[in-house]
């Protein structure tokens, strides 16, 4: 079971990444910037931040990690 806090380290990884890229890292990226190999463990963090409401993931598509507040953001 994923830790809170690398959870949380993780989200913010996210948030610069897509602050600089302009668009979300792979799953790949992810586990490379968190020394993790296996990309069911990335997976799992990516779930418990849906389990949180700190992102939407789209299904089947590179780079689908979606935040919620920047999808509010837009929204308004």
């Amino acid at each position: 079971m994923p830790t809170i806090q690398k959870t949380l380290r993780i989200y913010e990884f996210i948030k610069g990444y897509v602050a600089s890229n302009g668009e979300a890292p792979t799953i790949r990226e992810i586990g490379t910037q968190f020394n993790m190999t296996s990309s069911q463990s990335v997976s799992q963090h990516l779930v418990k931040m849906e389990d949180l409401g700190l992102i939407k993931r789209v299904p089947n598509i590179s780079r689908g990690i979606r935040l919620v507040e920047q999808e509010k953001t837009k929204a308004a």
